[in-house]
């Protein structure tokens, strides 16, 4: 296997998840069905999980730049992988907010700001509702995918109704992104407001993202249980030293 199909997979599943996801608020929006934010939710934690049991086995099924990023801040993922990890999924989400106005029309995709995000309330607020949301989706994500100690065959599930769950509590909120890329996509096409506090949906999941794999790895304890995401990077990386199961298999990243 490739890199460049780890970054294939990840552009269709960040596609995937901005299509189905910003899609429903969309549908929802021009009454084509009555999804209401508990089932414009459903969507969004539906498609994450349908699509890490999809691809999960190839690129770790990331499908947000700040999962990316807490994955390497906890070195369970290679530095020089991040810039083409992240490109692969801000295209992906770019490419749904324009397969979205080509599909529905312009008016109708205006009518729902192509499912962008925007605060609430007040920006303050809506950056510490992003972080600490993140900061509950990515302890989930890095439990899952990277101990060895988790249950096999539920990752998708558990991060799945995490995505839900989450979105559930906050969306009403701060709109729940808890990922750059699904902010950034529709707020190119929306602009206004979507893309005046782009920033805070960028910088918000960054900080949640990095704190909650940093503390996880608290933790964990023995190294023992620990695995990368993906693992195949890893040993792309350094084969030798994971075959043998040494701890210098830890992929080289943000921090010694």
């Amino acid at each position: 296997m490739t890199p460049g199909q780890l970054y294939a997979s990840e552009f269709i599943g960040t596609f995937m998840l901005i299509f189905i996801g910003c899609g429903a608020v969309l549908t929802d929006a021009n009454g084509y069905a009555a999804l209401s934010p508990v089932g414009i939710s459903l969507c969004f934690g539906f498609v994450v999980m349908g699509m890490i049991y999809a691809v999960g086995h190839i690129s770790a099924a990331h499908f947000n730049p700040a999962v990316t990023l807490g994955f390497a801040v906890a070195r369970r993922f290679p530095a020089r992988h991040i810039l083409p990890y992240w490109a692969a999924q801000f295209a992906g989400a770019i490419l749904a907010s324009l397969s979205h106005l080509l599909l529905y029309g312009s008016e109708a995709a205006a009518k729902g700001n192509f499912g962008a995000t925007s605060p609430r309330s007040g920006s303050g607020q809506a950056f510490g509702f992003e972080a600490i949301l993140t900061f509950c989706l990515m302890w989930v994500i890095i439990a899952v995918a990277t101990d060895r100690r988790a249950a096999p065959g539920f990752a998708g599930l558990a991060i799945g109704l995490t995505v839900a769950t989450c979105a559930l509590m906050g969306g009403g909120v701060c709109g729940a992104s808890m990922n750059p890329a699904r902010s950034l996509g529709p707020a190119l096409f929306s602009g206004g407001t979507a893309l005046e506090s782009l920033w805070l949906y960028i910088a918000a999941p960054m900080a949640g993202a990095a704190l909650a794999a940093l503390s996880y790895e608290r933790v964990r304890g023995s190294e023992e249980f620990a695995s990368s995401a993906p693992q195949i990077l890893a040993e792309m990386e350094n084969p030798k030293a994971v075959r043998a199961g040494s701890p210098s298999a830890r992929p080289k990243t943000l921090i010694p």
